[in-house]
């Protein structure tokens, strides 16, 4: 016997906190429970699927938000809307053995990768350096 995907999220009880969080950081204009939320998320992601199977795989991403496949706070918060960032939460910065412009092998100097990484947080991303390029 196969189940439906949404019998199997667990039921949890609400609780006043998580409503406030929903609503500082995830709820956008027009939203007002967590479902507006999830068809939001759901239409974002299936819009860049081929159009003939966008609809059936709307319903899917629904069914799995549904489920508890929660996306990244990324995700939840600026999918779907007009919000300039980053769907990505962390990203790896590497570093190369250079102070300023690029190294030998392309990557970009510890300037550069300081650069690089104050655009990616000021876009809502998180950062993490890769040093292993630079000689000890």
């Amino acid at each position: 016997m196969q189940r439906e995907i949404t019998d199997l999220a667990p039921s949890l009880p609400s609780q006043p906190i998580s409503l406030d969080v929903l609503q500082e950081k995830y709820f956008k204009q027009g939203e007002s429970d967590v479902e507006d939320l999830y068809r939001r998320v759901a239409r974002a992601l299936a819009s860049v699927e081929r159009e003939d199977i966008r609809e059936q795989l709307q319903a899917r991403f629904l069914d799995n938000l549904r489920a508890g496949a929660i996306g990244a706070g990324r995700i939840m918060s600026a999918a779907g809307t007009d919000i300039q960032a980053t769907l990505i939460n962390c990203f790896v910065q590497p570093v190369g053995d250079c102070i300023q412009g690029v190294d030998d092998a392309g990557y970009p100097g510890i300037y550069e990768a300081l650069r690089e990484a104050a655009e990616t947080m000021r876009r809502g991303g998180g950062v993490g350096y890769d040093f292993s390029r630079i000689r000890p």
